[in-house]
């Protein structure tokens, strides 16, 4: 394993993004606030090890507010700071674009991002309970439990101001 390399998305590249959305994320189709969106359609960043995809983040630009919509890290790189890596890179290319601030959807069992997310400057502001049950019914592929085992039923918003 090299050193890792962060380069904006290129247009070339959805079908590698896309194998490491559908086996981290569940697919490039994310359900949050009652929408499902496709995150290959917005701009993004991806971390390369060499000729290999371990990375992605997709982001929306709206006015005076950006979201990312897409964090995945493969499971084997994950704890290295390339998650970190890309909030950054995408944060920075949000404040180039005027953005003030940087918001997402995670689900409450979602330890790992939340920990990730509240290191890197974002705030919880908005519980969604019941979300995720209602999701299921346009997505009913998302999985009833999370990864350590805790039941997934809410989405929560969290904050990033862009100083």
């Amino acid at each position: 394993m090299g050193e890792v390399e962060i380069r904006a998305l290129a247009t070339g590249e959805t079908s590698a993004a896309e194998l490491l959305l559908d086996a981290e994320l569940g697919g490039r189709r994310q359900a949050r606030l009652g929408e499902v969106l496709d995150v290959l359609v917005l701009d993004g960043y991806a971390a390369w090890d060499g000729e290999r995809l371990v990375g992605i983040a997709t982001y929306a630009h709206d006015g005076d507010r950006s979201e990312l919509a897409a964090l995945a890290v493969t499971a084997d790189r994950r704890r290295r700071g390339i998650g970190g890596r890309l909030v950054d890179v995408v944060a920075s290319a949000a404040r180039r674009r005027g953005a003030g601030e940087l918001w997402l959807v995670t689900t409450n069992d979602n330890l790992d991002a939340l920990r990730l997310y509240q290191r890197h400057g974002f705030r919880l502001t908005a519980l969604h309970a019941g979300a995720v049950d209602r999701a299921r019914i346009t997505k009913p592929t998302i999985p009833l439990l999370g990864r350590h085992g805790i039941p997934i039923h809410d989405e929560l918003v969290l904050v990033r101001p862009l100083p």
